[in-house]
């Protein structure tokens, strides 16, 4: 049952659910004003009756004994002309029968001294039990219904006071009424009640197929748009218009991650082809090189050296070309960096130390300022500052090339600023330059320094944000123009320490 139920559509699992949940509401309101009504016409027919007992019973009682005028202090006696309870009773029980009701009454022994029934069409009201009778002759007033042929009578009993309204009960008097009037009145009721229901639940069910329909749109077309992109079209978006719904939020919500998957898939195949094509470029190389080996004459070591180390240069560059995939995979994996606390500035003073030599009569200046201290990884940290640079020294002039490297530690962070006084780079291409396998100049990225973009590659800028990235921090937009040199700078969280760093400046000695 649970299997053939969530097998139905959504639309109409809701709309059953709808319609039953307002059948239930419709019942128990029906059933309320079905049985609040009932109670109220059995409660008004037996007012009714009780009233005309009780006034035909003071009617028949002598009245109160009063004061003689003649006589001061001399009270009334009971006229002696007072007809017996036998007597009275069989009047009351005519005066009380009429064309809806039937009266009888009874002495204090049970016994049914009195029947109005002779004097009427109305049917033989049954003799009330015992206990009724009980109840009616310690004065109260007792109310029942009975069912005769089908039908159901009201019966009321009332007690009898004689021979005046203070005096002892000696008697009960029965008022009986048939409840067809109420009965026709109820039956037209729950007709209503049913048809009303009816009518409500058909245009409930109408209804809420419709709105139900309307509500799951956005999903249908999800749906639609879902099968569309497992066929291969990345581009399908469900794009609903002016829905700010629970619907609405889930349409927008699935249309960024399509777009950021179809960005992923981009970058990916663009990924993909790039590095195909930089793997290819030294292959290619190594290739001709070999074909060259086979087909030069024997004898002649000059060339096959050359050959060599053309060779060598081409694996080496495929080998740091593979290395920056692998560190560019790495860091895609989003794998926690070996956070350790670190200074900043021992770290830069360190690389540039060992990139010196490369430099060879380029000015390079480092500046540290504050408290340098952070959190990072000391050999992702490294590979930034080779990175930076080894822009910064292809970039520039060998001999009239300044490369500036400033730390400087402030509240919360560590900032890095990289300069150089080279060519710059152009204003279109500044967007593009932490992209993977961008590069400018395509001929002298190859030429000769190993440090730009990884090699040549067009990965060592792509690896920086990476890391900064991977750190917690943050790479400002660059900052350079064509002939003005160029300036690059990030920001990492740094370690809160009480002792101040005092400011230093040292200038790293180059080659001359």
């Amino acid at each position: 049952m649970t299997a053939r139920w969530n097998d139905l559509p959504l639309r109409l699992r809701l709309t059953f659910l709808y319609v039953g949940l307002l059948l239930l509401l419709l019942v128990a309101l029906g059933s309320f004003l079905y049985f609040s009504t009932r109670d109220f016409l059995i409660s008004a027919t037996a007012s009714r009756l009780q009233a005309l007992a009780n006034t035909s019973i003071s009617h028949s009682t002598p009245p109160e004994p009063r004061v003689l005028p003649s006589s001061p202090g001399a009270r009334e006696t009971i006229p002696q002309n007072t007809p017996p309870f036998p007597i009275i009773a069989r009047n009351l029980a005519r005066d009380l029968t009429w064309q809806d009701t039937t009266a009888a009454v009874f002495d204090r022994t049970g016994a049914r001294i009195a029947d109005g029934s002779e004097f009427s069409d109305q049917p033989v009201v049954p003799i009330p039990s015992a206990r009724a009778l009980a109840r009616a002759l310690n004065g109260e007033q007792v109310t029942y219904i009975t069912t005769i042929a089908g039908h159901e009578v009201l019966s009321i009993l009332a007690p009898i006071h004689f021979p005046r309204p203070d005096s002892a009960i000696i008697g009960v008097v029965q008022m009986s009424a048939p409840l067809d009037v109420a009965e026709a009145v109820l039956q037209r009721q729950r007709w209503m009640i049913v048809l009303g229901t009816g009518l409500v639940l058909l245009l409930a069910t109408f209804g809420g197929l419709w709105l139900t329909q309307s509500a799951l749109t956005p999903l249908r077309l999800m749906i639609a748009t879902c099968r569309r992109i497992a066929a291969g079209d990345l581009s399908q978006r469900v794009d609903l218009p002016h829905r700010k719904d629970e619907a609405g939020q889930l349409a927008t919500a699935f249309d960024d991650m399509v777009a950021r998957l179809d960005d992923a898939f981009t970058t990916q195949r663009q990924f993909v082809a790039d590095a195909s094509h930089e793997l290819r470029t030294p292959l290619t190389a190594i290739s001709g090189s070999l074909e060259v080996l086979l087909l030069a004459p024997e004898g002649d070591p000059d060339a096959m050296r050359r050959v060599l180390h053309g060779m060598r240069r081409e694996v080496q560059r495929l080998t740091r070309l593979v290395t920056d995939l692998l560190t560019l995979t790495r860091l895609d994996a989003r794998r926690t960096p070996n956070l350790q606390p670190i200074d900043l500035a021992t770290l830069a003073r360190e690389v540039a130390d060992n990139i010196k030599p490369l430099a060879g009569n380029r000015a390079m200046i480092l500046e540290t300022e504050g408290n340098t201290k952070c959190e990072g990884d000391a050999d992702q940290l490294k590979q930034v500052f080779y990175n930076l640079l080894g822009n910064a020294i292809q970039s520039t002039d060998a001999e009239q090339g300044s490369i500036a490297l400033h730390v400087q530690g402030q509240d919360h962070a560590v900032r890095v600023a990289v300069s150089d006084n080279g060519t710059g780079i152009p204003e279109q291409a500044q967007p593009h330059i932490f992209e993977r396998f961008y590069r400018m100049d395509k001929a002298r990225a190859r030429a000769s320094f190993d440090y730009r973009s990884g090699g040549g590659s067009g990965l060592g800028l792509a690896i920086v944000k990476a890391i900064v990235e991977g750190h917690g921090g943050s790479i400002a937009p660059v900052e350079s123009a064509p002939g003005r040199g160029t300036t690059i700078r990030f920001t990492l969280p740094r370690v809160r320490e009480r002792a101040p760093r005092r400011d230093v400046r040292w200038n790293v000695p180059t080659a001359r």
